[in-house]
C-alpha cells in the first residue's frame, strides 16, 4: 500500500463554509562541523585559487571570533514592500548567537500573500532567540525562555525542526545568505575597491536561495520550474572577511507563481551584511528570566481537548505544529471546540483534501452544540479554523484510496 500523508494549515473560513487549507512541513535537526582555520592551506584568502576563495573568506570571517549581522527578506506587491529583518551577534567560537527578528508589513499588503509567508496580519513584538551549538531558545512575551533540545525526542525533533534548522549547519545562525556564500564557487575575477575590497557576482544554484525562504514557499518550490543558476553579489573587506551579500529573487520569481506560491509578490530580494568583526559579545540569558523545556510543555493541537485553551507563542509560528496549553484568559491565542477523527474509504474519487472538508463539515456540525463561550471570542468574528493531519493511502490494486487523520476545529482569539 502507498501512503502520502499531508499536514493540514490552520486556515480561517466563514462558520458556513467547509474549508481549510494544506501547508507541508519537513525538517530535522543537523549536526556542527568544527571551527575552521583560516583557509585550508593557511594563506590569505586571496592567494588562494579563485574558485576557493568566497569559501576562505568564510572561514577566515570565522577566525575573527564574532560579528554583528542583518539579514532581509523584502517582499515587493502592487501595495507594498513586507519586510522580514533578523540582526544579531555571532559567536563563532563558543558557536552560539543572540537573534531578534521583526516584521514590517504595509497595510494592503495582499492577506493570503503575507499567511502564505506566515507573516503577522498586525503588530507583532520582536522575536528573540538564543543559539548555543544545535539548542535554539525563543523568549516568550511573558519573559520565559522555551529551550528546544536537539537531544530531544525523534518525533518532537522531528516536529520542531524548522526552529531547530536556526542552529546553522556552518553558521551559529542559519538560514541566511552566508550559507549560500560559502559553497559558491567565482568563475570570474571580482572587482577591487580603492579601499581594497572586492566585489564578487557569482552564480548560484536556485534551489539554494529558496531554501532561504519559509518552510510552506520551500516545499512547494519543489515543483517549480526555476533557473539553475541566479546571480549573487557578494563583498568582502581588504582581509578577506565577509562584508555583504545581496541576491534578486527575479529569476526564479516566474517559477515560484507557476508552482502556485507567492502569487502576490512582484519583486523579492534577500540581503546580508556583517559589521564589528572580532569585537562583539553574544549576552546571556539573564538570570532572572525562567527557562523551559520545550519538549515538556508543548503539545499538539489536537491534544489540546475541546474548551481548553493555548498559546501559539512558541517561536514556531503556526498552530499547527505545537502550542503551549494555558489557562484560557490574557495568555491564550487559540481555543479548541472539537477534536475529529476522519477514517474513510473512498471509491473512483480523487481522494486529496477529501478528509480536511469532512473535517471541517463536522467542525460546523459541532458549532451548533458546543457551549458558545466556547466560541463567542473568535477573531475574525464569525469564523473557525480547521487544523491537521491528512494520510491518503491507496491500495496496489483497484480504485479505493482510504483518507484518515486527526483533525482539530478551533477558534483564534486574536
Amino acid at each position: 500500500m502507498r501512503t502520502r500523508t499531508r499536514r493540514a494549515a490552520a486556515t480561517a473560513v466563514l462558520l458556513p463554509l467547509l474549508a481549510a487549507a494544506v501547508g507541508c512541513q519537513a525538517a530535522g535537526t543537523r549536526g556542527k562541523p568544527a571551527a575552521e582555520a583560516p583557509s585550508p592551506t593557511g594563506k590569505p584568502v586571496y592567494e588562494e585559487k579563485l574558485a576557493d576563495q568566497l569559501n576562505a573568506a568564510a572561514r577566515a570571517t570565522a577566525a575573527t571570533g564574532s560579528a554583528r549581522f542583518t539579514a532581509t527578506l523584502s517582499y515587493g506587491s502592487a501595495e507594498g514592500t513586507a519586510v522580514e529583518t533578523t540582526t544579531g551577534v555571532l559567536d563563532y567560537a563558543r558557536d552560539s548567537a543572540r537573534v531578534t527578528r521583526s516584521y514590517v508589513v504595509p497595510r494592503g499588503f495582499p492577506e493570503d500573500t503575507a499567511t502564505e509567508l506566515g507573516l503577522p496580519s498586525g503588530a507583532r513584538d520582536p522575536q528573540v532567540f538564543a543559539v548555543e551549538e544545535n539548542d535554539v531558545g525563543y523568549r516568550t512575551a511573558r519573559g520565559t525562555w522555551l529551550r528546544y533540545d536537539a537531544s530531544g525526542s525523534k518525533e518532537f525533533t522531528d516536529r520542531v525542526g524548522e526552529i531547530l534548522a536556526l542552529a546553522g549547519e556552518s553558521e551559529p545562525w542559519g538560514g541566511t545568505l552566508a550559507d549560500v556564500v560559502r559553497h559558491a564557487d567565482p568563475e570570474r575575477a571580482p572587482r577591487t575597491g580603492a579601499d581594497g575590497r572586492r566585489t564578487y557576482r557569482v552564480d548560484v544554484y536556485g534551489r539554494s536561495l529558496t531554501d532561504l525562504l519559509p518552510a510552506g514557499i520551500r516545499y512547494a518550490s519543489r515543483d517549480a520550474r526555476t533557473p539553475g543558476e541566479v546571480p549573487v553579489t557578494v563583498v568582502l573587506d581588504k582581509d578577506g572577511r565577509l562584508l555583504s551579500a545581496e541576491a534578486d529573487y527575479a529569476p526564479l520569481l516566474r517559477g515560484l507563481r507557476g508552482a502556485g506560491v507567492l502569487r502576490g509578490v512582484t519583486s523579492l530580494r534577500a540581503t546580508y551584511t556583517l559589521t564589528g568583526h572580532g569585537g562583539q559579545t553574544v549576552p546571556g540569558i539573564p538570570a532572572g528570566e525562567r527557562t523551559e523545556d520545550a519538549e515538556r510543555v508543548t503539545a499538539a493541537l489536537v491534544e489540546v481537548k475541546p474548551g481548553a485553551c493555548a498559546s501559539t507563542d512558541t517561536g514556531l509560528g503556526s498552530a499547527d505544529r505545537l502550542v503551549r496549553p494555558v489557562a484560557c484568559g490574557k495568555d491564550a491565542d487559540v481555543r479548541v471546540f472539537a477534536v475529529q477523527r476522519v477514517d474513510e474509504t473512498y471509491r473512483n474519487k480523487d481522494p486529496q483534501g477529501l478528509g480536511r472538508a469532512l473535517a471541517a463539515a463536522r467542525c460546523r456540525e459541532d458549532l451548533r452544540t458546543v457551549p458558545a463561550a466556547w466560541t463567542r471570542d473568535a477573531h475574525p468574528a464569525g469564523t473557525y479554523q480547521v487544523g491537521g493531519t491528512e494520510t491518503v493511502s491507496y491500495g496496489y490494486t483497484g480504485p479505493e484510496a482510504t483518507v484518515s487523520g486527526d483533525f482539530v476545529c478551533y477558534v483564534t482569539l486574536r
